[in-house]
């Protein structure tokens, strides 16, 4: 090696080093997002953090790395998350139990999960979850017990 390729290895190096510093110390910030329009028919609308309807079992959704509030499984409804992008679930719940009614994501894994009750949640390969990731919508079934609880760790 000559020395002059030596010097040119070395300026590459500081180079990158130095986009690599600029890089951590700017970065740009993340882009606030609004969760998905999420819409409920004969249920009741989830409350804002106030004290829990009772229920024997709720359903908590996760969008993306943002939760809804818990809503309450106490009859027959459906839920409809539809997204900016065109993407939309439907929910059917019913006392105890929900199910991916219909999804416009291409594989239909989340339709094909069927029915999540409290009875079943323990044979169930995904157990206690129903998750459609092509829409990053993960739905959780929780007994009455365990949203309290979850409830109580949110409480400021």
């Amino acid at each position: 090696m000559k020395r002059r390729d030596i010097w040119i290895i070395g300026a590459v190096a500081v180079l990158a080093g130095l986009l690599l510093l600029l890089g951590q110390v700017i970065k740009p910030a993340p882009p606030v997002k609004a969760l998905p329009t999420l819409s409920i028919t004969n249920a009741r609308e989830p409350d804002s953090g106030g004290p829990l309807e009772e229920a024997n079992s709720y359903l908590r959704i996760r969008q993306g790395q943002e939760y809804y509030h818990l809503v309450p499984l106490n009859g027959p409804g459906q839920i409809v998350i539809r997204q900016d992008n065109g993407w939309e679930n439907v929910i059917y719940i019913d006392k105890d139990s929900v199910v991916m009614h219909s999804a416009n994501c291409p594989n239909q894994d989340c339709v094909n999960m069927g029915e999540m009750t409290l009875s079943n949640i323990d044979t169930r390969v995904f157990q206690r979850w129903i998750v459609c990731l092509a829409h990053q919508i993960s739905l959780e079934l929780m007994p009455r017990e365990e949203a309290l609880r979850l409830m109580e760790d949110s409480a400021p």
